[in-house]
Order: structure tokens, then sequence, then C-alpha cells
């Protein structure tokens, strides 16, 4: 444990001012404070830098915010680039959020709550559970408490991780420019054991000295200013597709695609089967049925087309052994039940009971209708 008297800690302060540290007091700007050295050397600085970030860490050095729960911090690497890009050194952090000036500490819970951890890959990969105080008129009660985490988006495979800055008090800036500071957990100058015990303690046991704010020393701290207001661009209206499930949807799978189980209306979809009418992964077909014998089987796959029906008189092809089909089985029109030609009057040949027939059914000819010869034609006579 370390404890640090005000006296120390003014001394502290000295000597931080003989080494040529101070603090800003520009209120207006947003800008990272980045400085070179490594984490907890001893020689006078820490390396890589900080920023302000969205929950999946999409947007590196975000610095305008709508509202203070937003506000996420993102260690070291930005938007495409590699993990040890601007990273900090491996090891343990605390953080804290200050006015800009550095005076008017606004994180409200314990130091012990505000505790990271960065891997060797330069991204933060732990946010760890620590106890803060609540006062009830005069008296302290602990509490666990812990940082809400979100995934960074661009470094999730090495375990990157967000951590959410909020609770903190609002910024006395008429800007609404708030100060974020992380400084290594053996560069921290104040009293991370402290226990609050009386009504006139605040929970980490606030102080400020130039050149020590709240034990973290510019020359140990890496710092990005941000602004939270109104004026904010506001976040997006909630939409199908955003991958978020708002109100009125019942899923939302980041696009709006029909056929993948969540429709482009947000609606889910049935799950993909055999008879659903859409070709499927692993279907050679879907008919909209699972009915076998109509070219698509009940499992889905390509049905041989059935064989041809077997020759037949009545089909209205004249197949082997027949003399003539007329696409029926009837008798007297010419062709029989069982498709041979039948004798009639006007095929032309001079059938059995016919005296002429001259391939027609006309009278006045020499022929008549029902092939009788006629009187008065002598080609006949």
């Amino acid at each position: 444990m370390r404890t640090h008297s005000l006296a120390s800690l003014a001394s502290l302060a000295s000597f931080s001012l003989f080494a040529g540290a101070c603090l800003g007091t520009d209120s207006s700007d947003t800008t990272s404070n980045v400085n070179g050295g490594a984490a907890g050397s001893g020689k006078g600085g820490v390396r890589g830098a900080i920023f302000t970030t969205t929950v999946d860490g999409t947007v590196v050095n975000e610095n305008h915010f709508a509202t203070k729960p937003d506000v996420y911090l993102d260690g070291g690497p930005g938007n495409n680039a590699p993990s040890h890009a601007a990273a900090l050194a491996a090891g343990d952090y605390y953080f804290q959020v200050t006015d800009p000036s550095g005076k008017d500490l606004l994180s409200s819970d314990h130091i012990s709550c505000r505790r990271i951890r960065v891997s060797a890959d330069g991204v933060i990969v732990e946010a760890y559970a620590g106890t803060t105080y609540i006062r009830t008129g005069n008296t302290w009660t602990a509490s666990a408490c812990s940082h809400a985490t979100g995934v960074d988006a661009d470094h999730a495979a090495l375990g990157a991780i967000t951590v959410q800055l909020f609770p903190y008090d609002d910024t006395p800036n008429n800007g609404g420019v708030y100060k974020v500071w992380v400084t290594p957990v053996d560069k921290y100058a104040g009293d991370d054991d402290f226990v609050p015990t009386s009504a006139s303690d605040q929970v980490n046991g606030e102080y400020w000295a130039k050149g020590v704010a709240h034990g973290f020393e510019p020359k140990f701290s890496k710092t990005d200013n941000f602004k939270v207001g109104p004026d904010a661009p506001p976040p997006p209206p909630p939409s199908c597709g955003d991958g978020d499930v708002d109100a009125g949807e019942q899923c939302d799978d980041g696009n709006t695609m029909n056929g993948d189980g969540c429709s482009a209306g947000c609606t889910h979809e049935p799950a993909p089967c055999c008879g659903d009418g859409h070709l499927d992964a692993g279907e050679a077909c879907d008919d909209g049925n699972t009915t076998s014998g109509d070219g698509c089987s009940a499992t889905c796959t390509v049905e041989p087309p059935p064989p041809p029906p077997a020759p037949c008189c009545g089909d209205g092809h004249i197949d082997a052994g027949e003399t003539c089909d007329d696409g029926n089985t009837i008798s007297g029109d010419g062709c029989s039940a069982v498709c041979m030609t039948e004798p009639y009057c006007g095929n032309g040949h001079v059938d059995a009971n016919e005296v002429c027939d001259d391939g027609n059914t006309v009278d006045g000819d020499g022929c008549s209708s029902n092939c009788v010869e006629e009187s008065g034609c002598p080609e006949h006579c």
C-alpha cells in the first residue's frame, strides 16, 4: 500500500515544477497529449497515446459525444493500424476524468474501479473490478464497481476492448470539455488504498497541487480532451439493418437481405428447408412441395423424367400392328376400336356392298354419296 500525506504531495508537486512538468489550462483544446518514453521507466515519459472512442472502437480519436456514457477509452492504435502503433507499454494503468485544467476531479468512483491492463500487443485487454464507496449522510458504505467495456472491432482478434469512462460528474467548463488521463499504476502518486471515513472526505481523497493532478503526474501520464454536449452530432436513427434489434424488430443481422434467417424487414424467417420454394444450400431443386414424382423429389433432388407411356390404340400415333389411329377407340368412324381401317364410302376403294367409290361422298359426279352409280353418267354406265 502506498500512502502520501498532503505535505509529501506538496513536496512532490514542487519537484515536478522543478522538473518542468505543468498542467495545461486551455479549455478548448481537444487534441491528444503524446509524449515519448517507456511506461514507468523513470526516464520522464510514458510511451504511446490514448484516444476517446465509441463503444466498438471504430471511430478512433472521436472527441465530440452526445452524452457522457457514450465516451470510451481506447489505447493507442487507430483504424486499420497495427496494434503496436502509438501503443501504450504493456502493464496496468489507472485512468481519471477531470476538467480541462486537471484541477477538478470529475470521476466519481474510487481509483480502484478505474484500473486497466494493456497487453504486449499494445491494446487494452482488461478492466478490473474494484471497490468504491457511497456516502449516505455521514456514513460511507463499500460497494463493488467496474466499468462497462466494448469489443474493439479493429483488434478484436487480440482480445482488445474499449472501456467506458462513465461515471463522472459534469465539467464546469462552459464549452463542455473534459480531459481523460492515463498513468501507470506504479507512477500513481495518490493513495490507491484510500478509504473515506468522514463526511468531509471525497471518495478518492481528492486533492490537487500544481504538477500533481489527483495522483496523476503529467510527465507520467497520457491525456486526451473530449467534448460532451447537445451540439454533438446525434446518433443515426434506429433502422433495420443497423445490427441492433430496435423496437418493432424481431431480429437485425446487419443487412436487409431476405433468405438468411432475418428478413429485409427485420422479422424472423423460417429456417431454410426442402419445400419452401427457395433453392437452399444442399438442394438441387425446390418446387415448393415435398411430393416425389413431379421432377423434384421429397428431399429436393432432381428426379429423372418419367418413361413415355406404352404405345396403344387410341393414342393418335400409328404404331406397329395398326393401320390407323384416330385418337380414340370408337368403331364406325373409319378407324375401328382396334385401330384397323374400316370400309366406308368415299375412301376410293370399292369395298363390299359398294358399286363404285370415287373417293368422295358428293352426288352428281356419277358415283353417289353412298357409292351407288348414278344414271345419266356415261362413264359409269
